[in-house]
């Protein structure tokens, strides 16, 4: 009799204990999924804290042929000349076209970052994308840009988390140039490893707090104009998909950024050149190679 109730017992506390096992992986899991939304929350608010430097190129951007639709409208209504008014009304489509593109770039990167999959990312493609944003706004200046783009493969990951990655590190390297200087963008697969690197010749970062640099809060920036997030988010992207981050600088003479990422990682090669005009080519003005 006593036998039988041990045995009840000991049958009882195992299933009490299976169902605590249960219950505790659930609440992991339901733990993990709440880290994954906060984390997607963060990162799309750190992104919209940038939206607004983003926005002033954009309003220029679309100012301007906005200014020539209406131009070309007014002269149309004066017009008889049929030859005329087509070439007016071709301008006005042309003017069209170039807004409509503005808006869908600024609207691919503003969408927010938990509702897309992770896709085959062309990586040589998304920063040329990311320089075209970065150009749109008025700090970008007179800044010279040279690529040297060597074929790599592709990187599996969300697409607007990599933007965002290489937009604030494009928008980083600009602001410490002021306008004026050189930006140069390279990428390479070696040994296992694909490498994006962008260097400048901006102001350099004091050797001190280079550590420092990818903590939460902390900028050099004066104050008002950073939230001091951007490069601890940056940071947290590029781990998230077993990459690395390094920066090299020298006060007066500029940084150097090198993102790397795992070449496992990645599926077929991305095309040489298929990103515009930007990729493995020279712009005009621009210089190619090391410093």
């Amino acid at each position: 009799m006593n036998t039988q109730l041990a045995k009840t017992n000991n049958g009882g506390n195992g299933h009490r204990a299976g169902r605590n096992g249960t219950g505790t992986e659930e609440a992991l899991r339901e733990s993990e999924g709440r880290c994954r939304q906060l984390q997607d929350q963060l990162i799309q608010a750190e992104k919209l804290a940038g939206l607004g430097i983003l926005v002033s190129g954009m309003a220029h951007e679309i100012n301007n042929p906005v200014q020539g639709i209406l131009g070309m409208a007014e002269l149309i209504l004066d017009e008889e000349n049929p030859a005329t008014i087509r070439e007016y009304t071709r301008d006005i489509i042309e003017y069209s076209r170039h807004i409509a593109t503005v808006i869908r770039d600024f609207a691919g990167y503003t969408r927010s970052n938990s509702r897309e999959d992770e896709v085959d990312v062309d990586l040589c493609e998304r920063l040329t994308g990311a320089v075209k944003m970065v150009r749109r706004c008025s700090h970008f200046g007179t800044v010279e840009v040279a690529t040297q783009f060597q074929p790599i493969p592709r990187l599996r990951a969300r697409r607007v988390e990599i933007d965002q990655v290489f937009i604030n590190l494009l928008s980083n390297a600009v602001q410490a140039m002021k306008g004026r200087g050189h930006l140069e963008l390279a990428t390479q697969s070696q040994g296992g490893t694909v490498s994006i690197r962008i260097s400048d010749t901006g102001c350099g970062i004091p050797k001190e707090l280079i550590p420092r640099i990818f903590d939460p809060f902390f900028t050099t920036k004066d104050p008002g104009k950073g939230t001091g997030l951007g490069l601890s988010i940056v940071h947290q992207i590029v781990s998230k998909y077993g990459g690395t981050i390094g920066f090299e600088s020298e006060e007066g003479k500029g940084s150097t950024c090198t993102v790397q990422f795992p070449a496992e990682n990645r599926k077929e090669e991305a095309r040489d050149g298929v990103a515009g005009p930007c990729c493995g080519k020279r712009e005009a003005g621009a210089r190619v190679g090391g410093r």
